[in-house]
């Protein structure tokens, strides 16, 4: 009895293995619950990328709406200003005259010298009224010089760099004149970034545009190219060079042989050394009391130590350097204005201003002195006041990017 109870036991259900199956159950449920999460957490971050993608469609469409309106703004208020005999507009109706129904012209003698290329986005404003256009210029200009102020952690300070930029001097001058300043800001801008992203097509763009002054921005031509071949691909530096060459041989075989016409021809000669000519040669030329060799070392001595501070700290382009570089190239210039000050100004002046307030707003109000002159001695002596500023400034920025440079290989060399 003994064992048919023990077999009994043994075949009754009670006895059977069932915590055997149990957990084989929960083991395949356990397989089975992440299976079926996986389709909801793909529905879960599908949703979330839908509203993100509408949260950045909503604010680009309000950007742009606001864009738009303030241009339309723009375009109303500049078309009450009277612009006959005075000085207004006097740039721009020269630059309007040379777009005029959207064809470029180039004229030898009060024509317009700037580089078929870098006019191309310009020549739809040819189709409007001159003072409407002039308006929009102004508006997508100031615009620019908003977004050219790089953003800091002290709102405070973020704010005010943008209303000392806005309505300095040089700015009001660039508007009321109806000068191209801005584009270089632009430019230069796209400059930037393409090298320290890699972006083929923005540096492109940004060497396009900010070549419209080319003496302005020579030296960072310069830089940016050596630059590149030191630190891009071979196959990413053949294929921004492919680009570029294109677009440039492209608008010198639309409009090359007139503009070499205008570049090189009588207005040359009535730029040149002018009484608005800021460079280093025209300043002493004027003085007409400094040997033509000390010019010449000037000259030199400028040239070198700024490729020797852009060498030293190689394959990094940040503003106060890209600032450094456009003073020195307007100081070499064969012909640089006073306009191109803002450039200065937005890339190297308010970055160093941001990091360094007493330094930078020091030269920020040397920049903004001449509210102060008097119409005679804007005239006389504004000129050689942007020289002296120019150099200051480049002085200034050659010793920040040195200091720069030898924190950095002090950083580099501690272990």
């Amino acid at each position: 009895m003994g064992v048919l109870e023990e077999q009994e036991k043994e075949c009754s259900p009670a006895a059977s293995p069932k915590p055997h199956f149990a957990s084989g159950a929960d083991e395949h449920k356990a397989v089975l619950r992440p299976a079926l999460q996986v389709p909801l957490l793909t529905e879960a971050r599908v949703r979330k990328r839908v509203l993100n993608l509408r949260h950045k469609f909503l604010g680009l469409a309000v950007l742009a709406i606001s864009f738009i309106t303030v241009l339309v703004l723009f375009a109303v208020f500049f078309e009450q200003i009277p612009t006959q005999n005075n000085t207004l507009a006097m740039d721009w109706k020269t630059s309007w005259a040379s777009i005029r129904g959207g064809n470029l012209q180039y004229w030898p003698v009060d024509g317009i010298r700037f580089p078929p290329w870098s006019l191309v986005p310009l020549l739809p404003l040819g189709l409007l009224p001159m003072q409407t256009a002039w308006g929009i210029l102004a508006g997508v200009g100031v615009f620019i010089l908003v977004v050219s102020v790089p953003r800091t952690g002290s709102k405070p300070v973020y704010w005010l760099s943008i209303l000392l930029l806005v309505i300095s001097f040089p700015s009001i001058r660039n508007i009321a004149d109806g000068n191209m300043e801005n584009i270089v800001v632009a430019g230069v801008l796209l400059i930037l970034y393409g090298y320290s992203s890699k972006h083929i097509y923005a540096l492109v763009i940004g060497i396009l545009l900010a070549t419209i002054k080319l003496q302005e921005v020579t030296l960072l031509l310069i830089v940016v190219a050596i630059y590149v071949l030191l630190t891009w691909t071979p196959r990413n530096w053949l294929k921004m060079g492919l680009w570029l060459t294109g677009g440039i041989a492209l608008s010198l075989i639309w409009r090359g042989q007139s503009w070499f016409v205008s570049l090189f021809g009588l207005n040359y000669l009535k730029y040149t050394s002018s009484i608005i000519d800021i460079s280093i040669s025209a300043a002493f030329r004027r003085l007409g009391f400094i040997p033509s060799f000390v010019t010449t070392l000037f000259w030199i001595a400028i040239l070198g130590i700024t490729l020797f501070v852009a060498w030293k700290s190689r394959a990094s382009l940040s503003r106060e350097k890209a600032g450094m570089l456009i003073a020195g190239s307007l100081l070499i210039a064969p012909y640089a204005a006073g306009n191109s000050v803002l450039s200065v100004l937005a890339i190297g002046m308010i970055p160093l201003f941001q990091s360094n307030l007493l330094l930078g707003g020091i030269l920020i109000a040397l920049v903004n002195l001449p509210f102060l002159w008097s119409t005679d001695v804007l005239y006389n002596f504004q000129s050689y006041y942007w020289t002296v500023v120019v150099l200051i400034t480049w002085a200034v920025l050659v010793w920040r990017c040195l200091s720069a440079a030898s924190q950095l290989e002090t950083a580099e060399g501690t272990p």
